[in-house]
């Protein structure tokens, strides 16, 4: 996929296409949707497909508490999973005041009939200019007769909105099965792996200690069954835990320890994906360390139930 990073006021080059408009935290249900619809509209008009996003998100810049904002997909593995979906080409576009400052009519001249749009399509919610004054019912006006327009409707499960907000919800209390769902695959964190204490170890149960990037949202803390992807692509079983240890720490910073089955390599310095299947149990403090391993005997046999 070519990606294109523009910041205002940078304007992309004319290339004809069906544009697709959207922030797509997640790349999930909803968001593929309004991606398969342009791709439909795409082949009618043998043309390729682009979609316009942004980074960072707008509340990083607009609000008054920046660093609370948490990514379902950061950049890099936002774009993984729009290319994914055979879109050809992305433009990112920086999000600073002075692009949230243009007009309605400025935005979708410089970046839409600019880029050379034939189509633009985006979901039934989506909003552009400054104060969000531009809406899907407007964008027909803005076009100026240079493109048509198409609107997808609300995607829904089990009642609900799939949205980007209501996956981080759900995260937010341990239930990463129903936000695979959404999402259409599991939920994934990257990190390195770092040196921890090596406690894990020394009572059978090695655990490779991830730096998380902090943008990430975090699941809830506690025992996940987890699937962990290794550099060279290779997959392990593995239950992994997120919280401050309460056995050994009274206080601490929440850590990502992943306890990788049928596995006994050095992976210190490795970038990994963790792809988080289904919440096992809170995290809790053991009466020592006898009680800490029968437990995570216990926790290795539900985690391989659920994963196999």
């Amino acid at each position: 996929m070519e990606t294109r990073h523009l910041t205002y006021p940078d304007t992309p080059d004319a290339y004809p296409s069906v544009m697709v408009l959207g922030f797509f935290d997640g790349v999930h249900k909803g968001h593929q949707a309004v991606i398969s619809h342009a791709k439909r509209v795409a082949a009618e008009h043998n043309l390729p497909v682009t979609v316009v996003t942004f980074d960072p998100h707008p509340k990083q810049v607009l609000s008054n508490k920046p660093d609370a904002v948490r990514y379902i997909t950061p950049l890099s593995r936002k774009l993984k999973r729009i290319e994914a979906l055979g879109v050809e080409r992305c433009l990112v576009l920086t999000f600073t005041k002075e692009l949230a400052g243009l007009s309605p009519q400025q935005f979708v001249d410089d970046y839409l009939i600019g880029a050379g749009a034939v189509h633009v399509t985006a979901g039934f919610d989506y909003s552009y200019g400054k104060f969000g004054e531009g809406t899907m019912e407007t964008l027909p006006y803005h076009a100026r007769d240079q493109f048509t327009t198409s609107i997808v409707t609300e995607q829904t499960r089990r009642g609900e909105k799939v949205s980007s907000t209501r996956i981080r919800k759900l995260l937010a209390e341990g239930q990463v099965d129903e936000a695979h769902e959404l999402l259409g695959a599991p939920y994934v964190i990257c990190g390195e792996v770092i040196h921890g204490d090596a406690r894990g170890r020394t009572i059978g149960f090695p655990t490779a200690n991830v730096l998380m990037d902090a943008s990430y949202v975090m699941p809830r803390l506690g025992v996940y069954a987890t699937r962990v992807k290794l550099q060279d692509g290779r997959t392990f079983y593995a239950m992994t835990n997120v919280g401050r240890r309460p056995t050994f720490y009274e206080t601490g910073a929440v850590s990502v320890e992943s306890h990788l089955f049928d596995f006994s390599e050095d992976l210190y310095g490795q970038v990994i994906e963790i792809e988080w299947i289904q919440f096992i149990r809170n995290e809790r403090a053991f009466d020592g360390l006898d009680a800490l391993v029968a437990q995570l005997k216990q926790d290795e046999v539900s985690a391989r139930s659920i994963l196999s």
